[in-house]
């Protein structure tokens, strides 16, 4: 079983939700990466934020695991993170991801109620939605949007 960080960036007032080109059309979701060998978890929180997105964590807060069996078994350990202040611009890295981008607490509150996120918009376009209730990511995603997050771990 390989250990997996999944990590919501936050910059206090929008998240940061990014994808990757295999995903269905329209879905964003949380960071995520592989612990390297020897590597602690803040550790990998704080490259795999860096390697795919150019940012740099302030603090992080555990939120939960979950056994995530494809492609081939891993733990995903669920994390919050903040960025520091006023560096928040995006240095997205092509080879990891396909986009990445800033949320406000409105656009994600309306995403997480959408029914039907396959259907087709009028102009061709897929609306913005996140992975299904059974995905951690989900859950890292609806507790943003429910309660404040109380950051208690310099990283």
């Amino acid at each position: 079983m390989a250990p997996v960080v999944i990590t919501l960036v936050s910059d206090g007032t929008r998240c940061l939700l990014a994808r990757q080109s295999f995903f269905p059309k329209g879905m964003y979701s949380a960071l995520a990466g592989f612990c390297d060998i020897g590597e602690s978890l803040e550790e990998t929180v704080r490259r795999e934020v860096a390697e795919e997105v150019g940012l740099e964590v302030e603090r992080l807060h555990y939120s939960a695991s979950q056994h995530w069996p494809f492609p081939n078994s891993s733990l995903m350990i669920a994390c919050h993170a903040t960025v520091k202040p006023g560096q928040t611009e995006i240095r997205l890295n092509l080879r990891e991801l396909e986009a990445a981008a800033w949320f406000r607490h409105d656009e994600v509150a309306i995403a997480l109620r959408r029914n039907n996120p396959y259907t087709q918009q009028q102009n061709g376009a897929f609306p913005f939605w996140l992975p299904p209730k059974f995905a951690i990511a989900h859950q890292l995603i609806k507790e943003w949007v429910e309660k404040p997050i109380r950051f208690t771990l310099p990283v």
